[in-house]
């Protein structure tokens, strides 16, 4: 609402009153003009005040001094930039305590590995199971064992290193889950950014081994309790890239029959080939319509790992066939194998005279997909420098 306002005061009585509509201030006696003011509600303390300060004119508000800063030194100003500088250097040594191990530059070369098991697979040869370490913080991408066909090496003792042949599927990628979070420096809820041990990832590697190989083959399974250090075998990186066994040979549709030719040790090889899976670096054998091994020994009693025959056609569709001539009579003597040259597939898993054996059951069986062991898969490029993503 509005209302009009004079700048005067009220006494009570008429003469102050008239006084007060002439506009006489009752104080002081001055005399001064009458003034009205439109003015809303909320403003009329604001008019009042105004009104009673009269000719004394406005309050004096009293000055506030800002504070000068003291001159800086030139040997003050040194003192702080230094004092910068060493922030920032530990600010930096403490993210390195958390930076991403870069692969293949900031890995052990060599491990310790504890043997489990050593095992007689037929007179000259031996089954060498060992407990190893594949976590992805002490084992880069670069020197595990992540494809069917690479080769382990292994010393004793500190001596020379041996290469070995794998009989075990290569291992899963699944169980680096931890370690791999761990390198990129995840943290899970609740979970404080310190500075830990390495994720420790073990699994089982077993490897042919033979007299050939020097003291590796009399080795003795080792107990649990001994300390690593005391551990007798280590292992180093696994050589070689693996087996060409991608592009169109992966398509069970393009080739629905797969012959394995194998001799010698390169019955660990197929044997790590029947039971890894295709996220493994296998072939998954499983979903072939047909698979056949064919296995050249010298002699009958020369077979190895012929207590696994059985479950290999059951479990993976793989039917062995022994044979001590060459792989094209074994070819020749499999009456039950039905094939299409253009949709079958041979892999050749030995040395080079398991090529050159393979090669010939490929001439005269017409057949095209010739994998050869010594054909190594194309070579990947791994990360030398900067953090992990």
């Amino acid at each position: 609402f509005w209302r009009w306002i004079t700048r005067s005061r009220r006494r009570g009585d008429e003469g102050r009153g008239s006084a007060m509509m002439k506009g006489t201030n009752m104080v002081t006696g001055a005399r001064r003009a009458p003034t009205s003011i439109l003015l809303r509600g909320g403003d009329c303390r604001t008019a009042w005040l105004r009104a009673s300060q009269g000719a004394r004119g406005p309050r004096p508000r009293r000055a506030i001094e800002t504070p000068q800063p003291a001159p800086v030194s030139p040997d003050d100003a040194e003192r702080v930039v230094d004092e910068l500088k060493q922030m920032k250097q530990e600010k930096l040594e403490r993210a390195g305590k958390y930076r991403s191990k870069v692969a293949g530059t900031e890995t052990p070369e060599w491990n310790f590995a504890r043997v489990v098991s050593n095992t007689e697979v037929f007179p000259k040869m031996r089954e060498l199971v060992l407990e190893v370490e594949t976590s992805r913080e002490l084992v880069s991408l670069r020197n595990s064992y992540c494809a069917v066909g690479k080769r382990c090496q292994a010393k004793v003792r500190g001596g020379e290193p041996v290469e070995l042949v794998p009989s075990c599927a290569p291992f899963p990628a699944e169980e680096q889950h931890d370690a791999l979070l761990k390198l990129r420096g995840d943290l899970r809820a609740g979970q404080t950014k310190l500075p830990e041990e390495p994720v420790r990832v073990s699994a089982l590697l077993s490897v042919l081994v033979s007299p050939e190989d020097g003291e590796i083959f009399d080795l003795r399974p080792e107990d649990e309790s001994v300390d690593a250090e005391d551990l007798q075998v280590e292992v180093g990186a696994f050589l070689g890239l693996g087996m060409d066994l991608r592009g169109p040979l992966q398509s069970v549709y393009n080739y629905p029959t797969v012959l394995l030719c194998a001799e010698g040790k390169g019955i660990g090889t197929a044997k790590a080939m029947i039971e890894a899976s295709m996220g493994r670096g296998g072939l998954d054998l499983t979903y072939r319509d047909d698979v056949r091994l064919y296995y050249k020994v010298p002699n009958e009693d020369s077979v190895c790992y012929s207590h696994l025959f059985e479950t290999w056609e059951e479990e993976f569709g793989v039917k062995t066939v022994v044979h001590t001539s060459t792989f094209l009579d074994a070819f020749d003597d499999d009456d039950t194998l039905e094939y299409e040259p253009e949709q079958t597939a041979v892999v050749s898993l030995g040395g080079e005279e398991a090529d050159e054996m393979a090669a010939e059951l490929c001439e005269e069986a017409e057949i095209k997909m010739l994998v050869r062991s010594s054909g190594e898969q194309r070579e990947m490029h791994y990360a030398d420098t900067g953090r992990v993503v």
